[in-house]
C-alpha cells in the first residue's frame, strides 16, 4: 500500500497522520518530514498510527531517531493511535515506554 502523511498544526502540535505501511521503502519519507518539523522550530510533534497497518525495524529505527532529535531540541515527540501489530511490535520492543504516552524516560 505504501505510506501517506498529512500533517495537521493545532494548538501549538503539529501532527502527522500516517497511512498505509512504514517499511524500509517508505521510512525515509516519515523521517524527512520528522526532522523538516523537528528543525523547523516545532517544539510538540505528535505521530499518529491509527491507519498504519504495518511497522518494520526501518520504521522503529524512524521513530527511536526522530524521539531523540525531539529530546536534543528540548521538544516532545510522542505517537498515538497504535493498535495490533504496530502496537504489539512497540511493546514487545519496550518502545512503548517512551514514544506512547509521552513518558519522560530517556533512551540511551
Amino acid at each position: 500500500m505504501g505510506l501517506a502523511l498529512h500533517t495537521t498544526r493545532e494548538d501549538g502540535r503539529a501532527t502527522i497522520a500516517a497511512r498505509g505501511s512504514i517499511d524500509l521503502h517508505s521510512s525515509d519519507e516519515l523521517r524527512a518530514r520528522l526532522t523538516e518539523l523537528l528543525d523547523a522550530g516545532e517544539r510538540d510533534v505528535v505521530v499518529d498510527l491509527t491507519a498504519v497497518d504495518f511497522c518494520d525495524s526501518s520504521g522503529l529505527n524512524v521513530l527511536v531517531r526522530a524521539y531523540k532529535h525531539a529530546r536534543a531540541q528540548n521538544a516532545s515527540l510522542t505517537v498515538t493511535g497504535a493498535y495490533g501489530r504496530v502496537e504489539n511490535v512497540l511493546r514487545t520492543t519496550g518502545l512503548d515506554r517512551f514514544l506512547l504516552g509521552g513518558a519522560e524516560e530517556g533512551v540511551g
